[in-house]
């Protein structure tokens, strides 16, 4: 079997991409040692430092226990903040080589036990020297059972605990002396605690700054200084002085807070290059400098010398000599490990911290039957997407788009070019509306949509608003009649629906919604984006907090516009100039085509836009209407977007781009639905690209017309709402104004004017 395994290895190493080899690799290890041992594997999840920076949770199988060794069931692990950030950094002195698996201390249960091992499964244990990960095997020797009463979550700072240790065992610090700890990370505030519970007299932690005083300042310290000169220590005179900082520097204060034949531990792991020792003011003090190391304490106390001193910092903690839930201030859920160590790398605040694996599916005992799984080979989360089961609360395609529909909603439709066509299908599907009127100046395009999709023909617009059997009307006209039209059925006491955009200007815009206001009856805009399945899914996303503090997003929309479309649209169904025509349409390509993508924008960024800077061109379409625009938006909160869009590029019938990010992760609706995000969220895979899987197709426009409809039956606010509608239009406003003026544009100063512009 071993032979089989080595030809496997080498077929992967050389098929596979590095971080496949990586998960291969650790596939035949666990099974060549089981195999072995005859032990079985289990499987579980280890924190990953990845080669060009970054990190993962990801799939790891270990082999049972052999002779010697247990498995165990992590529970907690305890990070060293000093430590794993300088090697996060990769600073002087902490550059570990990549891949790599941070940790060095946890606490957990016992799962199974080789022979010759006193411990037993179910036994909870302190381990040392385990990675950040859910299941671990180690030597028996480096497990320790934890005293009875003992929390779990402070054992796991176990391995942390030994080290700091060190400093007052190795200065022999005892009754009577003064103890001066340099560094007031985790590892000083331990050395200055346990050398308060060895009986130290007075106790004194040194630091460059008071940040981490109120948790330094505890449990036997006697006081804090902030100090950065040596000066700044001179008649400290400290029997003992820890110096756990890790920067070269600090000897210089060490040597300042001595008193003559001081015991000066080198505690801490230097991060920075070499320095010259003041050797004549060691020889003046007559101090002891003493190197420590926690590999050197085997060599010094024995084999056995890590596990007594593990069980004597338990049982301190136990005991309540020593206290250390104080110290524990960040619990991170393991998923979220990528977040953890960008929080850690930018905030020196942290003290302490552990990963809770309590969060986590918890590990089973090694079976035998797990060393036929597969191995997962998927890619990284910096390589291509991956498809993925659909995230928490998503559309599936079990998922009904009409669930708590209500009512039932009769349309008229005015106008019946193409938009039309679409809209009055919609309606058809929809399962609480239906079309009971259209009317259009070309009689027979209303009498094709009646004859398709239900309804009469009606011989005006006029003779629409007053049809008893209308409760809503639908307008699928010009721009330029949007807010006449939409005012009329207003005055009839119609609610309105307006096909995108709102209207061609702003001042229409903000008239109609006034209207529907002070009338009583509801108004809504066509964009039926919204409910894309793609949309859907990525905006449960972003709620559940998939992004984070939003950061920007980018959007355009690229074609290729026939020059028929200018003079009859994209069908030729019904013919007019209005397209071409600045007054008529308001613009090009951004109203007629990126006002969809604007809403989804402002939907998804749920912030108020505080100016807008663009730039637009006619290249080679009507010279009234831009057929290219870049808009750069700027939201109150601080996010950037930017807004694209042409309708002449060659050879594109149609492409768009949707997609956002924040401090926490990034989505993309089109073209490709997918997601990364660092955070820990049911059914996505934290700190990796996963496609959103099989999308349904979802019939956007019935979804719209049956959302709407429900709305009115319930009396409640659309899904569009009116302040919606205007804050698209103001939007694309005020990139108007700033193409034409250069200048960036309050879209917020627009909305502000409109009243005196409207009694105009």
């Amino acid at each position: 079997m071993p032979d089989v395994l080595d030809l496997v290895k080498a077929r992967v190493r050389r098929r596979l991409p590095a971080d496949a080899r990586r998960s291969a690799r650790w596939w035949l290890e666990a099974r060549r040692a089981a195999l072995r041992h005859r032990t079985g594997v289990v499987g579980g999840w280890t924190v990953l430092w990845r080669v060009g920076g970054g990190c993962e949770l990801v799939p790891i199988e270990v082999a049972g226990p052999a002779p010697g060794e247990v498995t165990v069931a992590v529970r907690y692990s305890a990070v060293s903040p000093g430590t794993e950030r300088a090697r996060f950094l990769r600073l002087p002195h902490a550059q570990p080589e990549l891949p790599h698996r941070p940790g060095n201390s946890a606490a957990g249960i016992v799962l199974a036990a080789g022979s010759g091992v006193e411990l037993r499964p179910g036994e909870r244990v302190a381990v040392m020297g385990a990675p950040h990960a859910s299941v671990v095997t180690v030597p028996a020797a480096a497990a320790v059972r934890l005293p009875d009463g003992l929390e779990r979550e402070a054992a796991a700072t176990v391995r942390l605990g030994v080290i700091s240790g060190l400093g007052p065992s190795l200065g022999r610090a005892g009754r009577g002396d003064g103890v001066c700890v340099l560094g007031a990370g985790l590892i000083g505030i331990l050395a200055a605690r346990l050398a308060a519970a060895r009986g130290a007299a007075g106790v004194t932690i040194v630091a460059r700054s008071r940040r981490k005083e109120r948790v330094a300042a505890a449990q036997g310290v006697r006081r804090f200084l902030a100090a950065s000169r040596p000066s700044d220590l001179e008649g400290l005179a400290a029997d003992v002085v820890i110096e756990a900082t890790g920067d070269p520097a600090a000897i210089d204060l060490a040597l300042a807070a001595s008193a003559p034949g001081a015991r000066i531990v080198l505690l801490g792991s230097s991060r920075g290059g070499p320095r010259e020792l003041d050797v004549a003011r060691v020889r003046e003090l007559g101090a002891e400098l003493i190197g420590a190391h926690v590999d050197t304490l085997a060599v010094a106390g024995g084999p056995d010398a890590d596990a007594r001193a593990a069980a004597d910092y338990l049982q301190l903690i136990a005991d309540g000599e020593v206290r250390v839930d104080d110290l524990i201030e960040d619990r991170a859920d393991p998923r979220e490990c990528g977040l953890f160590y960008r929080r850690l790398a930018t905030s020196p605040d942290v003290v302490g911290a552990l990963f809770d694996w309590t969060r986590l599916q918890p590990a089973r005992s090694p079976a035998l039957g797990a060393l036929l799984r597969r191995p997962d080979l998927g890619p990284a989360g910096n390589l291509p997407a991956t498809a993925a089961p659909p995230p928490r609360r998503a559309v599936t395609a079990s998922d009904d788009p009409f669930a708590g529909a209500r009512g039932k909603l009769r349309f008229g439709l005015l106008g019946a070019g193409d938009i039309a066509v679409r809209n009055a299908a919609g309606i058809a599907s929809a399962p609480n509306a239906e079309l009971a009127a259209c009317y259009d100046p070309v009689p027979e395009l209303a009498r094709d949509i009646a004859a398709r999709h239900g309804g009469v023909a009606v011989d005006s617009a006029e003779a629409l608003f007053e049809d008893p059997r209308v409760d809503a009307v639908f307008l699928c006209v010009p721009h330029h009649l949007h807010s006449p039209l939409a005012l009329q059925a207003i005055a009839a006491g119609k609610h309105v629906v307006v096909e995108k955009p709102p209207a061609n200007d702003l001042a229409g815009a903000r008239a109609m919604v006034d209207a529907a206001a002070r009338a009583g009856v509801r108004l809504t805009v066509c964009f039926p984006h919204r409910y894309d399945a793609a949309v859907v899914r990525a905006r449960r996303l972003v709620e559940d907090g998939a992004l984070g503090a939003l950061g920007g997003g980018a959007i355009s929309f690229l074609s290729d516009k026939p020059a028929s479309y200018w003079s009859g649209g994209f069908s030729g169904r019904a013919q007019s100039d209005w397209r071409a025509s600045r007054d008529k349409a308001g613009g090009g390509v951004l109203i007629m085509n990126l006002s969809h993508y604007v809403d989804l924008l402002l939907m998804f960024a749920r912030d108020e836009v505080a100016d807008v800077t663009a730039s637009a061109a006619a290249l080679e379409g009507p010279p009234d209407v831009e057929d290219a625009i870049s808009a750069a938006i700027r939201f109150s909160g601080g996010a950037l977007a930017t807004v694209n869009g042409c309708s002449s590029v060659r050879g594109m019938p149609g492409a768009s781009e949707v997609r956002l990010w924040g401090r926490d992760g990034h989505v993309e609706v089109e073209p490709v639905a997918r997601i990364y995000t660092m955070r820990a969220l049911d059914g996505v895979r934290a700190g990796r690209w996963q496609t959103f899987g099989e999308l349904p197709d979802v019939p956007i426009r019935a979804v719209f017309a049956s959302r709407f409809a429900t709305a009115v039956t319930t009396d409640s606010e659309p899904d569009v709402t009116p302040a919606d509608a205007l804050a698209v239009q103001a939007v694309m406003a005020a990139a108007y104004q700033s193409a034409e003026t250069g200048a960036p544009v309050r879209p917020g100063d627009l909305l502000a004017e409109l009243p005196a512009r409207a009694v105009a």
